[in-house]
């Protein structure tokens, strides 16, 4: 019987220099970080082999250095954003934001100094 921590392992086929196929045991990679809005990839947040890999990196190698950055896509940031801007201007309402938008539009407009 396999080990139980090999359980919930890859297993990936190997031909050794004998002949033999036997089965290596591997950690599966992890996977994309994604939007906390939409969904989508983020880009320039690395996902390497191991999560050693990427907790070895500088903090500003782990994710942009903007507002948002690792969290929102920029699509999705600049539409936060936009809408925090209609908010402090009076323009829009804050009952009207999307409940899902809501937290991050707070955190701009706590950032945010309009002259």
């Amino acid at each position: 019987m396999v080990a139980p921590f090999k359980r919930r392992l890859k297993r990936v086929k190997v031909r050794t220099p004998g002949g033999r196929v036997v089965f290596h045991f591997r950690r599966e990679k992890p996977g994309k970080h994604v939007c906390a809005l939409c969904g989508r990839p983020l880009h320039g947040v690395p996902h390497g082999r191991r999560p050693v890999e990427v907790r070895k990196l500088s903090k500003t190698e782990r994710r942009p250095e903007r507002i948002f950055g690792g969290v929102l896509c920029a699509d999705c940031a600049r539409r936060v954003i936009e809408i925090a801007f209609y908010v402090k201007t009076g323009a829009k309402d804050m009952s009207t934001v999307d409940i899902k938008m809501r937290p991050y539009v707070e955190a701009v407009l706590k950032r945010m100094v309009l002259a």
